[in-house]
């Protein structure tokens, strides 16, 4: 194949450099026109690659040989991400909203203890902001598929905590509600406590969420071994002899894409 690929390319090359060196010399006859002014609207001649057409016959030496390839299952890994973003959000609320409840109980003076006890009393309420946290969480994954998937096939669970908290930043403990709640003394350190010990909640149910989780899957690739040597096309029964019929177009390839 590797002889096969040799020649296809070699007649590529050949018609680009061909037609390069031809519309060349037009360009350099440019001067040769325009001399006293004459036919200086004289359109310069060119070179336009034409269609090629060939056979190129080929022996089949060798089936049998197979190569092992190994790619990450991408059906697998959106639906784990789905399954890991919805477990993590439902965890996250169940754990942090009950801490943030108990420390800034309701008292009737501002919107962040009422969104707060909204969220205990309310079962909708709670069941949509777990959906966006979950779709949140899902979509910083999406970004960060190329790093989230180790050598392995196992998931990296430092880049999962990355981007749970991440979102976990910006969406919970970021929510502009609850900002005048830590903006009262000693709220920063309040905003720390809850996320270090969100970050350590976690790192613990990672393993079990994680677990026999592996999103790598094995492909058998067959390898053919091919000869495009007149002798051994010869030696061959004619079963093993194959043509193929090479057609190269370039008017119908486009070039550009229309705006």
């Amino acid at each position: 194949m590797a002889q096969l690929s040799t020649i296809i390319s070699s007649i590529l090359r050949d018609m680009i450099v061909a037609q390069h060196e031809a519309n060349m010399y037009a360009i350099s006859l440019e001067d040769v026109y325009k001399q006293n002014g004459r036919l200086e609207q004289f359109a310069l001649p060119t070179v336009a690659v034409g269609e090629v057409e060939l056979d190129l016959r080929y022996g089949v030496k060798s089936d049998s040989v197979q190569t092992e390839q190994y790619e990450i299952n991408y059906p697998q890994l959106r639906k784990v991400a789905k399954q890991v973003s919805e477990k993590c959000a439902n965890a996250i609320i169940k754990s942090t909203l009950p801490v943030l409840q108990s420390l800034f109980p309701e008292d009737g003076t501002d919107s962040g203890t009422m969104v707060l006890s909204n969220f205990a009393v309310d079962d909708n309420l709670k069941r949509k902001y777990r959906t966006f946290l979950s779709r949140k969480i899902l979509k910083a994954m999406q970004m960060s598929f190329t790093s989230l998937i180790k050598d392995d096939g196992s998931v990296n669970d430092s880049v999962l905590l990355d981007c749970i908290l991440s979102v976990c930043d910006e969406k919970l403990l970021g929510l502009e509600d609850l900002q005048v709640l830590f903006n009262r003394p000693d709220g920063e350190n309040t905003r720390k406590e809850i996320r270090d010990n969100l970050e350590n909640f976690l790192k613990n149910m990672m393993p079990s969420i994680l677990k026999d989780i592996n999103l790598k899957r094995k492909r058998i690739i067959p390898s053919v071994d091919v000869t495009l040597n007149s002798e051994e096309l010869a030696n061959l029964p004619e079963e093993c002899i194959h043509t193929l019929h090479f057609h190269v177009s370039p008017n119908n390839i486009k070039l550009y894409s229309e705006e």
